[in-house]
Formats: structure tokens, sequence, C-alpha cells
């Protein structure tokens, strides 16, 4: 709360010093309203909205809220539940992300895919660092991180289709072995498809370009 204050104190200064003083002094007073009825997030949110206004007009964490929303609704969580699971000191924070008032940060989204993404951690990071934080994502993608990722979660895709089929689980090693050779063949000549219609395309193109 004491950083909050802090912040705004900060945004009055620099506000006064670029002629928008009048502003600064409508977000210091509202944030000063939301520490008295004890609601620091809100404070906070204020405050960001104040120094960020174009990020925090977007429509990301909109989206994103929405998500984990949905995400905690349908595994019969309340907020206190998912702040307990993720050991969160202020569940506040889970209800302001999912109202889209604060972006969900690279630490809570780790957080998270322990309660959201246990079937598929690695695609939960990756699904909402991209949304949330496209920078890092961008610095992960030129290290090559990004693309390991990315077959990472593709491969995880794959495993849960088995997953997800309860019958699966009841094959016997013949049995398995046989559907696992007919899925390998299918996605052969899936991809042979594949190369097929972009060998056409690629050749359709160059005939229409003489």
């Amino acid at each position: 709360m004491d950083q909050v204050r802090a912040m705004a104190g900060r945004l009055l200064d620099i506000s006064a010093a670029t002629g928008v003083a009048g502003r600064a002094l409508q977000t210091a007073g509202k944030v000063s309203r939301a520490l008295q009825d004890g609601h620091p997030i809100d404070a906070a949110s204020e405050v960001v909205r104040a120094v960020l206004p174009g990020m925090a007009e977007t429509t990301a964490w909109v989206k994103t809220g929405a998500a984990i929303r949905a995400m905690r609704e349908a595994a019969g969580l309340t907020i206190a539940e998912v702040g307990a699971a993720i050991d969160l000191k202020d569940p506040s924070l889970i209800e302001a992300i999912e109202n889209g008032r604060i972006a969900l940060s690279f630490e809570l989204i780790l957080r998270l895919a322990a309660v959201f993404g246990r079937n598929d951690p690695v695609g939960f990071v990756m699904r909402f660092t991209r949304t949330t934080n496209p920078e890092l994502w961008k610095s992960l993608e030129e290290l090559g991180i990004g693309k390991l990722v990315l077959q990472t979660v593709r491969e995880h895709q794959f495993v849960n289709i088995y997953r997800s089929n309860d019958a699966a689980r009841t094959l016997s090693d013949q049995e398995f072995a046989e559907i696992l050779s007919f899925t390998q063949a299918a996605f052969e000549m899936a991809m042979a498809l594949r190369t097929r219609y972009q060998d056409r395309s690629s050749n359709a193109g160059s005939d229409r370009a003489e």
C-alpha cells in the first residue's frame, strides 16, 4: 500500500512537469479514495491506467481475465481457493485479473499453470505469455526457445489425444501396436498430402508469374 501511495505521488510530479496536472489530481483522488476504502488493487490499477493508458485500455487484459475466470469456474473453484492453491497472499489479485483491471504477470502465469494447466503446463504458460507479455515471448523466439516450447506443446497435444480416450487405456499391447501403426500411417499420409498441395500451389504461382 505504501508503494502505491509513493507511485501516486510520483505520478503527480511527472504529470505536473508535463502539463497534465489536472488529470493527475483526478487520478490521485481516485487512488486516495481506493486506499481509504481498503482496496489497494483498485488504487494500483488507477496508477497503471494513468501511467500506461494505452496498455491499460487494450482488450488483452479483458480477454485474459475472461479466460482465467472460465478455467476457474470450469474447475469449480472459488477465487479464495485459487489464491490458496498458488500461495497468493492477496486473492483479490485474481479477481482484479479476471475483471481485466490488471495484467497477468509471468510469475502468476507460472503459479496458475500448476492449477489450470496440469495436463499441459507448457501450453498454458506459452498461451498466456504470448498474449500478456509479447516482448518476453519475442525474446524467447529470437533465442530459439520459443520453437522448442512450441514443439513440446504439440507433443503434449498428441499425448492428450490418448489421455482423453478412456477406452485406449484398456487396449492390449497388440491392439495398441496396431492402432499406433495406423495412426502413424495416417499422419504420414496427411503430411504427404500437405506437401503435394504446397507443390501444386507453388507451381500455379510460377505459371501465373510467367
